[in-house]
């Protein structure tokens, strides 16, 4: 069973929102997915209340409780995958959490505020010896400058996913609707962007035992 944080220190990174329509994009691949959101704002677990397909387990769980409920999963044997959204801070409780994480996934905004505000993280993750990837979340198709400029200083940093994820309303009506980008609309911008991510991410997780 591989599990993949989704972790930020700053807000505003889209960091749910990516969390929710990469479960669905794997469970759609035929991953048996369990979705934790750890995160105090629980907007992942909002989602999960809304939603109204099947073959999605999405569960609420403290940090504090996040190993036991990760050993429960991992007995009762179906489960592939586990993406975890977690706090946007970092502190004792998210680490328990981070320890945990085959992968963890850094969404960050173009912008040279939110590349400077992974740094911590980044040196956080490092010290736990977690391997982690960036991801360049919330671009603008229309300033493609920017957009580089932040993937060449991320890159500096560590490993860069190749798929960029571009600003769409589609990711705003999916945790509206209680559905992942791949389902609200399969053939959109948004829904290849996903697809394209979640290959790369499974690529990386290739290696961990299930």
């Amino acid at each position: 069973m591989r599990v993949l944080a989704l972790t930020t220190q700053k807000g505003g990174s889209g960091k749910s929102p990516l969390a929710a329509s990469l479960a669905v994009a794997a469970m759609q691949d035929g991953e048996t997915v369990v979705a934790l959101d750890t995160d105090p704002q629980a907007s992942l677990a909002g989602w999960g209340k809304r939603r109204e397909a099947n073959g999605l387990d999405v569960q609420r769980v403290e940090p504090s409780a996040f190993a036991g409920a990760l050993e429960r999963i991992r007995k009762a044997g179906a489960v592939s995958l586990v993406i975890v959204d977690t706090p946007g801070r970092f502190g004792p409780d998210v680490a328990l959490v981070l320890r945990e994480a085959s992968l963890c996934l850094l969404p960050v905004k173009p912008s040279i505020l939110d590349v400077e505000a992974a740094r911590p993280t980044v040196e956080q993750l490092r010290l736990l010896k977690r391997q982690f990837a960036f991801v360049l979340n919330q671009c603008n198709p229309t300033t493609q400058a920017r957009t580089l400029d932040a993937a060449t200083a991320l890159v500096s940093t560590g490993t860069l996913a190749p798929s960029m994820v571009a600003t769409r309303s589609d990711f705003l009506d999916s945790m509206t609707t209680g559905q992942g980008v791949t389902e609200l609309t399969p053939k959109g911008k948004g829904a290849v962007e996903v697809r394209l991510l979640w290959q790369w991410i499974k690529a990386q997780l290739g290696g961990v035992k299930a």
